[in-house]
C-alpha cells in the first residue's frame, strides 16, 4: 500500500513507540500481526483508498497507549486504551503538522473503537461504512488472541510468577466465555476458523498439553479444548450457511 509522506511518518512513529511497549502481549509484534490481519480481511471488500489507509493506520496506532503507561492494567487499559491512542495520534498529527483526511478519519475510528465512549460515539457520528471499518479493525485485533506465537509468549510470561499464572488462566476463561471470538465480519470468520484449528492442534500437542495440565489441571485443559471445539463448530456452521446463501 502506498502512503504519502505524512502518513508514513505516523506509521514510523507508531512502530518506534510500540518497539518499547510496556505490555509484552501488546507490543510491536502484536500490532504488526493486526495490520496484516486488517489487510487480509479487508482485501475483498470495496473501500476507498482513504478508508483503506485510515483502517491500516488505525491498526498501527490502536495500542499506542501501551507504550505510554509503564504499568498497563489489564482492566482499565482495556476500557480506555483506544481513546488514549487516539489522543496520542492527534498529538503527533499536530506535532508533524499533518493535515489530511486519512489522519482525521483514523482519529475518529480510534475514538469510536473505545470500550467506554465507543458505542455512544459510533451511534452519533459513525455512518454505515465507518461501522464496517470499525468491525474490520476489531476483528483483526481479536484474531490475534488465538495466534500461536502470541499464546506461546503468554505461557512464557505465566511461568514467571503465580500472579501471572492466575492472570493467564483468567484471560483464557474470558476469551472462551465471552463473545470476543465471534467475528463481526464474514471475512474474519473465515480466517478465525483456520486460526482455531491451528490453535487446537498446537495446544493438543503432547508437550503443550502436559504443560497446561501441570499448571492448571487435567480438568481445566480438557474443558478448554472442548470449549474451543464447540466454538469452532459454531463458526464452521455459520460460515457454511453464509457460503450457501451467497
Amino acid at each position: 500500500m502506498l502512503f504519502n509522506k505524512s502518513i508514513k511518518s505516523l506509521i514510523i512513529e507508531a512502530q518506534q513507540q510500540m518497539s518499547h511497549s510496556f505490555d509484552p502481549l501488546h507490543d510491536l509484534r502484536h500490532v504488526e500481526r493486526v495490520v496484516k490481519n486488517v489487510k487480509k480481511i479487508s482485501a475483498p471488500i470495496k473501500l476507498t483508498q482513504i478508508e483503506r489507509d485510515a483502517l491500516e493506520l488505525a491498526a498501527w496506532w490502536h495500542d499506542i497507549s501501551r507504550a505510554i503507561n509503564n504499568k498497563p492494567s489489564m482492566i482499565w487499559m482495556a476500557m480506555f486504551d483506544d481513546n488514549l491512542s487516539a489522543l496520542a495520534l492527534l498529538f503527533y498529527t499536530i506535532k508533524y503538522r499533518i493535515k489530511n483526511k486519512v489522519a482525521l478519519k483514523t482519529f475518529g475510528l480510534l475514538m469510536c473503537n473505545g470500550m467506554i465512549t465507543g458505542k455512544i460515539m459510533t451511534k452519533i457520528f459513525a455512518n454505515k461504512k465507518t461501522r464496517l471499518l470499525l468491525n474490520l479493525l476489531k476483528d483483526a485485533d481479536m484474531m490475534d488472541l488465538m495466534n500461536i506465537n502470541r499464546f506461546y509468549e503468554a505461557t512464557q510470561l505465566a511461568q514467571m510468577s503465580k500472579k501471572n499464572l492466575r492472570k493467564f488462566r483468567m484471560l483464557i476463561w474470558y476469551n472462551l466465555n465471552s463473545n470476543i471470538l465471534e467475528m463481526k465480519t464474514f471475512e474474519a470468520r473465515i480466517y478465525i476458523e483456520e486460526i482455531i484449528i491451528n490453535f487446537l492442534e498446537w495446544i493438543s500437542n503432547k508437550e503443550n498439553y502436559l504443560w497446561h495440565e501441570e499448571n492448571f489441571g487435567k480438568d481445566w485443559i480438557d474443558k478448554t479444548i472442548n470449549k474451543l471445539q464447540e466454538t469452532l463448530g459454531e463458526i464452521t456452521k455459520l460460515n457454511n450457511l453464509q457460503q450457501k446463501s451467497t
